[in-house]
């Protein structure tokens, strides 16, 4: 698809959104039970659904789809401290020396709501090299903004995601950071991102991840703290 194209494609559930008056309208590329299941969590009747490009979860993709690949380094410092409470630059955030991750995975979205935003389930691999050696597999869902005032200039989108990660081992980085001094394999994968794009390709966005995994304050596992990677990648969109 090229880029002209793609970038007709995808405001065009979103704009099924904004001509809503209840501004709560779901694109129909979400269908059956999970269609009326997100409807009622954000207050939209599945009468109001729209798109007229009813594909389903497992239909054709039309620019719906993504694969990104990534890579980045171990952040020492707190997701709280950097991004939350004293947001800072990554350049002056305290990184582990010999410690990497790589990862992969495929998105798609499903559903479109309030205007701008998007639900982009995603499920993913991961390889941690040098001072950690695990390999991480996730399956989440991506909230993600798509309308910036620059966009004419950089298309730009931002992303929180919620879901679940397993490690194929607790590394002792994992333990010494836990709570309770042993870790957990299954953890809460909490990864915000920030892509740019040119206008020319909107396909083809420039990501800013923030790769997290961790017991959220036990509410996911007792171990609390997990392990988390600054990374910049690629993502392809068709």
């Amino acid at each position: 698809m090229s880029g002209g194209a793609f970038l007709r494609h995808r405001p065009r559930a979103i704009e099924a959104g904004r001509n809503s008056s209840a501004g709560t309208t779901l694109d129909c590329r979400l269908s059956g039970w999970l269609a009326v299941a997100v409807g009622a969590l954000l207050g939209a009747s599945p009468g109001i659904c729209r798109g007229g490009e009813p594909g389903g979860l497992f239909g054709p993709c039309d620019g719906a789809c993504g694969v990104v690949i990534y890579a980045g380094g171990y952040v020492e410092d707190s997701l709280g401290d950097d991004i939350i409470l004293s947001p800072s630059l990554p350049t002056s955030w305290e990184y582990a020396a010999d410690d990497r991750l790589i990862a992969g995975a495929v998105s798609r979205e499903v559903a479109h709501f309030w205007r701008h935003w998007a639900l982009e389930p995603e499920v993913g691999l991961a390889r941690r090299f040098g001072r950690q050696s695990a390999t991480e597999v996730w399956g989440a869902l991506f909230f993600r903004y798509s309308r910036f005032p620059w966009d004419r200039y950089v298309v730009t989108t931002a992303a929180l995601s919620t879901g679940l990660n397993w490690a194929s081992e607790v590394t002792e980085v994992e333990a010494s950071r836990a709570q309770d001094g042993e870790g957990d394999r299954l953890m809460h994968f909490f990864s915000p991102e920030v892509t740019f794009a040119a206008p020319a390709r909107p396909d083809l966005e420039l990501v800013f991840r923030f790769h997290h995994r961790s017991g959220v304050f036990g509410l996911v596992s007792d171990a609390w703290g997990g392990a988390q990677y600054a990374s910049v990648g690629l993502r392809l969109r068709f």
